[in-house]
């Protein structure tokens, strides 16, 4: 079967920051055992990287052997050269367990501490590859529709008990809403030098073209009422003819080994519980304090630490929470990626109480590294090739769920981070869905299938 994206496109006007909406969900798309492999790799990536991601480039340096890429980064690879995707930049870091995560869009965090400036990557990708409760998706599980996409044989997993609500691991949501909750204005981009990844020049026509887009906030997004509406920005209150505003928001379950991939600039969230959207202020603030206590419970068996700990850290996770994914953005040839995120160092720093010169540390450091690459290619072949994806045509097609109808839910979307970050002043997104409140909820807590729903303002 033939690899498709599946595209959500809206034809409506919408402010600056809300604009068609593209997003693809993959099944089958890596290897049960190649997600157990990888699951292991991002732990061991996490524990010796600065902050826990890190940046490789792709292209010729890569493909004529001048240059390695570590297990993690050669499985990337072969998923984005599956997709025909030829950013030469990628981002990368990965979570192992199940934590809230408001809406947000990724940007370049150092370009906005540092200039006030939203950057966004090319294209989001979200690869899941351990996930409490869920099986690996096989290509025997899927039939076949009328326009030739996969579906789940047993795609309803509707939730019956409260112990299945508790053990769901919650979904990733994608909107069409992008760079910032408010609206946004381009930046003008001056032309720099060269970007030196072994393709063509920064200033070259081909470049321009790719360049990463830059925005600005717009100042009337921290106006209060009152100034916007002496500004003319505000709608009648009476004037029932103007259209609220609209946007799709695409729920999408964690299954091993299937990928998720969107706009770089669009807004995403984990939510947890997964019905989150849907409580009340009174019954997050129940959940949050419920699962606060939980932790504190968990964090007395480790009051008595030790630097010993570190080396069990693969052990002693928490499989009932583990939500193992890996996250990586592309960037396009002239934006030199995110600002302050480096390579992957292969290997941790010497331990403490080792003192080495600088000869001496220089040495042992190639040595050690040395030793890593030759451990690998010995494990996982030349180039990682047994941790490779599987084939774009053995990939399986994920079809969309649609929930609107003619009930409604209320639903209230947490945005991350302080006001510049959001683009707003609110701190949330009071919405209303198009679907009823039961088959939202419903999408939330389903273990396979997507789903998509409108909401208006």
């Amino acid at each position: 079967m033939m690899m498709n994206n599946i595209i959500f496109h809206l034809l409506i006007l919408l402010p600056a920051s809300i604009t068609s909406f593209s997003v693809s969900v993959y099944d089958n798309v890596i290897a049960p055992s190649t997600c157990q492999t990888l699951h292991t790799l991002t732990l061991q990536h996490t524990r010796r990287s600065h902050d826990g991601s890190s940046l490789f480039y792709r292209g010729p340096k890569v493909h004529s052997g001048q240059q390695q890429l570590t297990p993690i980064e050669n499985a990337l690879d072969s998923i984005l050269r599956q997709l025909n995707d030829t950013s030469p930049m990628v981002e990368y870091w990965s979570r192992s367990q199940y934590i809230n995560l408001d809406a947000h869009a990724d940007i370049d965090e150092n370009t906005l501490k540092d200039e006030g400036v939203l950057r966004c990557p090319r294209h989001g990708h979200v690869l899941y590859l351990q996930i409490a409760n869920s099986d690996h998706m096989n290509c025997d599980e899927q039939t076949t529709g009328d326009d030739g996409s996969s579906g789940d044989a047993a795609a309803t997993t509707t939730i019956t008990t409260e112990e299945e609500k508790q053990s769901r691991m919650g979904p990733t949501v994608v909107f069409n809403r992008k760079v910032a909750w408010g609206s946004v204005t381009p930046r003008t981009i001056q032309s720099v030098g060269s970007d030196n990844v072994g393709v063509a020049s920064h200033n070259s026509p081909e470049n321009m073209k790719e360049r990463v887009q830059e925005y600005i906030v717009d100042v009337e997004n921290y106006w209060d009422e009152e100034t916007k509406r002496q500004y003319g920005l505000l709608e009648n209150d009476n004037d029932d003819a103007q259209e609220k505003d609209e946007e799709k928001m695409a729920i999408v379950p964690a299954v091993n080994g299937r990928l998720l991939r969107f706009d770089g600039a669009a807004f995403h969230c984990v939510p947890k519980p997964p019905d989150r959207f849907l409580l009340s202020e009174d019954e997050v603030t129940a959940f949050l304090e419920k699962d606060c206590e939980e932790d504190c419970e968990d964090d007395d068996d480790d009051y008595y630490w030790d630097d010993e700990d570190d080396d069990d850290d693969l052990e002693k996770e928490d499989i009932s929470q583990q939500r193992s994914v890996i996250l990586f953005n592309t960037w396009p040839a002239g934006s030199f990626g995110p600002r302050g995120v480096l390579p992957d160092c292969v290997v941790e720093a010497v331990p403490d109480g080792i003192v080495l010169d600088d000869d001496d540390s220089a040495s042992v450091e190639d040595e050690r590294m040395s030793e890593q690459w030759k451990v690998w290619q010995d494990e996982y072949g030349p180039d990682s090739e047994k941790l490779h994806c599987n084939p774009a045509d053995d990939w399986n097609l994920c079809t969309v769920d649609n929930l609107d109808g003619d009930e409604t839910s209320d639903v209230i979307v947490p945005l991350m981070g302080n006001p510049t970050r959001r683009g707003c002043i609110q701190s949330k997104a009071v919405m209303q869905g198009q679907g009823s409140t039961k088959r939202v909820e419903n999408a939330f807590y389903d273990g396979r299938r997507v789903s998509m729903t409108t909401l208006k303002e």
